[in-house]
């Protein structure tokens, strides 16, 4: 699918290294403080540019928001394009990668795992309505191909909702993503499993944990 521009004509003309530094400033500050809070003024500091510079480049706070809303379109479609699930893997091993690759890539990208966890909010419900079709159109045809697949070869119960199951599978990697990142999930997680705060995550427990809790409730294991 062709991405929309929010940038001008002169942003293309910059360097690769000005049009990145630009980006990750945006996505700290949009982060950090949330949509209402950050300023273009913030963003350009962080960035190391003049705010008539940033103007030049983005006519205004909400294009650069949306341009860095397909930024994290991108990282999904990689995280999509990775995990790829084949018509012969098992509905487990492909569950298995998918939580996996959900833990390594909301570490990568911490920043853009909470401007996602932004965009459930009512202070940016006006962005949600527009953005959410397009966010989650990758992972959903994903997750009905592999859920058809697999209810195809039997591995799944003839009486499962496919639509419905999709949708509470994305729900369980969108809570694991929230978990990495949101300092309120990171601590959630840690009361329920009884961590400490200098312990370390216990990715294959947590990971194992979640494919159990999907395979059980969905499958004829």
């Amino acid at each position: 699918m062709k991405r929309k521009s929010y940038h001008k004509s002169t942003f293309e003309k910059t360097s690769r290294d000005r049009q990145i530094k630009v980006y990750w400033a945006a996505i700290s500050v949009f982060s950090q403080k949330g949509y209402e809070a950050a300023s273009v003024q913030d963003i350009a500091q962080k960035a190391g540019i003049s705010v008539g510079s940033l103007y030049s480049y983005f006519s205004s706070k909400e294009d650069l928001f949306k341009a860095i809303a397909e930024m994290g379109y991108a990282v999904l479609e990689q995280i999509v394009k990775e995990w790829n699930p084949r018509k012969e893997d098992s509905f487990r091993s492909a569950m298995t990668t998918l939580f996996r690759l959900t833990l390594e890539y909301s570490r990568k990208y911490p920043d853009l795992s909470k401007l996602y966890l932004l965009l459930t909010t009512d202070s940016l419900s006006p962005f949600s309505e527009k953005l959410s079709k397009q966010m989650e159109i990758s992972f959903r045809s994903a997750y009905a191909q592999l859920l058809k697949n697999a209810q195809e070869k039997g591995e799944l119960r003839s009486d499962i909702d496919l639509e419905m199951a999709g949708y509470f599978l994305d729900n369980t990697a969108v809570m694991l993503q929230f978990s990495q990142t949101s300092k309120y999930y990171q601590e959630r997680l840690r009361q329920y499993l009884a961590l400490s705060d200098d312990e370390e995550m216990p990715d294959d427990r947590i990971v194992d944990a979640l494919v159990n809790y999907v395979c059980n409730g969905l499958t004829n294991e």
